[in-house]
């Protein structure tokens, strides 16, 4: 299939980060390399989100355009949105693709997400375990991993401090891996230690955290405040300035189902990390190559403790490993591969 229009029906904004990664940057991706034209909507009440919703529902349904695909992205609600989109795929489902990057069926009623994988085209999904659920409901599924969008931030140097990053949405899973797994490892550190969290937005998390972390006077704690999470190069700045990332998870259903983005993130500056030995994360860390495996916080701790001692030339291989695998999971290589694997399964 030659690929010219896409429609993109998506859960959440563009202050969703996978709206941003799989859809949005994908979408500007292959336009600008490809010239496929597209059309974005998002579910919402105020007038403007509604009358494109309306325009683009009604174009694919009645009017849709020649060489089109449609993507039903994440969405696993059941409300009004969801049920259009419904009637959509059950109407002129031909050639569509359902993405979906997390396992939004623990939390929520999979009956929308399994409709969507079934009536689908075809699904496009962000981690091997998914990929295993997914085909459980289509045979045409198939694994993209999320990918980074193109910046020039680069690691440089080694800081004097040794600083250990943590990015992401601190709720959920990751505050609780990061409370299991790594703080308590961060506690019992004998030397100077910062530890930047990119993401703590609210007052309570950030004074919660500057309490917790405090009982160990060796740790810095730095939480920065007002970061625009839609200026990717403000975001990758300061992911450059780490000296360590990290990516603690437990192992649960939806830390198995992760893509590994925060290593992603780490990687495409040259920050090498520490990281549990789940789901993605086995994919792209690779111990002692561009990081190195913890499980548990007492392996945390020897690994906090080993890299402090580190040689600068190991470090340097560290990081430029963890830099040379950024092309693994660029956006230029996830559009290639998206538009290969959808051309390649649709009609």
């Amino acid at each position: 299939m030659n690929i010219r229009y896409i429609y993109w029906f998506a859960l959440f904004d563009l202050t969703s980060p996978s709206v941003r990664y799989r859809g949005k940057y994908l979408l500007d991706e292959l336009g600008s390399k490809y010239g496929i034209r597209y059309s974005i909507a998002y579910p919402g009440y105020d007038l403007r989100r509604m009358v494109i919703f309306i325009r683009m529902f009604l174009s694919a349904l009645l009017f849709r355009k020649k060489n089109s695909l449609i993507v039903i992205q994440r969405v696993y609600t059941r409300g009004i949105y969801a049920t259009a989109l419904k009637i959509l795929i059950r109407l002129r489902g031909r050639n569509s693709v359902y993405d979906i990057d997390d396992a939004e069926y623990v939390p929520n009623s999979p009956e929308t997400i399994h409709f969507f994988m079934k009536h689908c085209t075809a699904c496009c999904v962000g981690s091997q375990n998914l990929l295993v659920y997914a085909r459980n409901f289509n045979p045409n599924s198939f694994l993209l991993t999320t990918p980074v969008t193109f910046h020039n931030k680069k690691k440089i140097g080694i800081n004097q401090v040794l600083t250990i990053g943590w990015i992401g949405c601190f709720w959920g899973g990751h505050r609780d891996s990061l409370y299991s797994l790594f703080f308590p490892a961060l506690l019992t550190i004998p030397f100077p230690v910062k530890i930047v969290i990119l993401g703590a937005r609210s007052t309570k998390d950030k004074q919660e955290l500057i309490n917790y972390l405090s009982s160990n006077k060796n740790v810095i704690t730095d939480i920065p405040e007002d970061m625009d999470w839609l200026d990717e190069d403000a975001i990758y700045e300061r992911v450059r300035e780490f000296d360590f990332g990290i990516s603690p998870l437990l192992d649960t259903e939806i830390n198995r189902s992760k893509s590994g983005y925060k290593l992603k993130q780490y990687f495409s500056c040259g920050i090498p990390a520490l990281g549990s030995d789940i789901g993605e994360n086995s994919v792209f860390l690779k111990h002692g190559v561009n990081g190195y495996f913890c499980n548990t916080p007492e392996e945390y701790r020897e690994m906090i403790l080993k890299i402090k001692s580190l040689p600068e030339d190991e470090y340097r291989a560290l990081s430029e490993n963890a830099y040379l695998s950024r092309k693994e999971f660029d956006i230029r290589y996830y559009s290639d591969a998206f538009l290969g694997q959808v051309s390649h399964l649709l009609s």
